[in-house]
């Protein structure tokens, strides 16, 4: 019985983080150069309430290599290709209202802000989003669905469904694009046996090529 309420109250504190990273940025009225850091210091209190570090969800700095870096960006790369010369295009003759991007309007023609955005998402945005979502919320749902057959598919799925639904405010075509490159994340980060630099390399290059 004793058991049985540790893991109820483990879920619920495992769904109390996931709605904070999902909302918070939002709705907490914070800059893109500040949320991260909120975010990222509550999930190591949380980590370490569970008696882990960021190395236990996949974040090593150790872990980066070349390896990870040609593989990771190849992917994004080619993803980004798809994406612009066929998926966006498939979508607009569905009918999908074009991404809503009004947010970034300002780099138009305007070479110094696209660097400081550029180097901003590099450093700091996409980092910090790997880590929450394919990091702690992926390994979060390996833990719930632990005696599942079908833990991996499970994880990933809801994992990349989240993900999505983070970007929401982009329109109905950007998520259903985000929910297949989060899919693909999911296999990447298979494939590099939980390395989240593989993904983070997917992300940059990917957001560097749409940007």
């Amino acid at each position: 019985m004793e058991q049985s309420k540790d893991n109820v109250k483990t879920v619920l504190l495992d769904i109390v983080m996931m709605l904070f990273i999902m909302l918070f940025p939002h709705f907490g009225h914070l800059p893109m150069f500040i949320y991260p850091f909120v975010v990222l210091g509550v999930v190591w209190a949380y980590l370490k309430y569970r008696k882990q570090s960021f190395s236990d969800i996949g974040f090593r700095f150790k872990a980066i290599s070349a390896r990870s870096l040609l593989v990771g960006g190849l992917c994004g790369l080619a993803y980004a290709a798809f994406v612009y010369w066929l998926l966006s295009p498939l979508l607009s003759h569905l009918g999908f209202a074009p991404a809503n991007l009004k947010d970034f309007d300002f780099l138009r023609h305007n070479l110094n802000s696209y660097i400081v955005l550029v180097l901003l998402a590099c450093l700091l945005v996409i980092p910090y989003e790997e880590i929450v979502f394919r990091g702690l919320i992926f390994s979060r749902l390996m833990e719930w669905f632990k005696n599942s057959s079908r833990r991996f598919l499970l994880s990933a799925l809801v994992t990349s469904i989240l993900f999505a639904l983070y970007h929401y405010q982009e329109g109905a075509g950007a998520v259903v694009q985000i929910l297949i490159f989060a899919l693909l994340q999911m296999l990447l980060l298979k494939y590099a046996k939980g390395n989240l630099w593989y993904v983070i390399f997917y992300h940059i290059v990917y957001d560097i090529f749409m940007l």
